[in-house]
């Protein structure tokens, strides 16, 4: 299996799309590729940020929409992956169906995947609706491996590692001084995030943020260890 750090690298037939605005660029630490696999990159320890830009699940969208649209909630487990997506979905809003059997199946796949690269049986399992500010400023953060994916909305912003002013973080417009580095994961892409806390990654945590207030809300989807 071969690995991209360009843009990104996807299945010859994969029909995705890029937010036109935030455009993805080379980073080194940053790796890109159409299969699950290329989340395990993340082990490396050159690597900070791992993103899977999968093919949408199929029956995902409606569902997404239709829970984002539910906004705000937030329901969360902790748990082995299969019963903590369960005990996710269970609390949704809502009415049951299989749009949101698929939503559980999806969650527990990539929890599963998470804990397996974790290396950990259990996980912490968080859905998220939002329709306001949340997470605004870019910083990164003090955990050790983080998975997001959004599911609805747009999705999570990051900043390679050569346009971050660190020592400014909190204050946006000094620590990311040019704003056309800003990039933005694509709704249903995988993102495998690692933190402050990761064994030898001091100081070298992904920076990101929630991306600013749009019209649309947000369904967002976040596992830790």
């Amino acid at each position: 299996m071969i690995y991209y750090n360009i843009p990104f690298m996807l299945d010859a037939a994969t029909p995705f799309m890029l937010d036109a605005a935030t455009p993805f660029m080379p980073a080194r630490h940053a790796l890109t590729g159409g299969r699950a696999a290329v989340l395990r990159t993340i082990r490396d320890p050159m690597i900070s940020l791992a993103v899977w830009m999968r093919v949408p699940p199929r029956g995902l969208r409606m569902v997404a929409d239709a829970l984002a649209a539910r906004a705000p909630f937030s329901v969360a487990a902790e748990d082995r992956p299969g019963p903590a997506a369960a005990t996710v979905t269970a609390g949704l809003p809502g009415s049951t169906g299989c749009g949101r059997t698929r939503l559980t199946a999806d969650i527990a796949r990539l929890a599963r995947i998470f804990a397996e690269i974790a290396g950990t049986t259990a996980v912490r399992i968080r859905l998220d609706a939002i329709d306001g500010p949340a997470c605004r400023l870019f910083h990164a953060d003090h955990v050790g491996l983080r998975l997001l994916c959004t599911y609805a909305g747009p999705g999570t912003e990051w900043v390679p590692d050569h346009a971050v002013a660190r020592a400014a973080l909190g204050d946006n417009a000094r620590a990311i001084p040019r704003k056309a580095a800003i990039r933005r994961l694509p709704r249903f892409a995988v993102g495998l995030f690692k933190g402050e806390a990761f064994p030898g990654n001091a100081g070298r945590g992904i920076v990101h943020r929630s991306p600013p207030v749009r019209s649309a809300p947000r369904l967002l989807l976040c596992l830790d260890e």
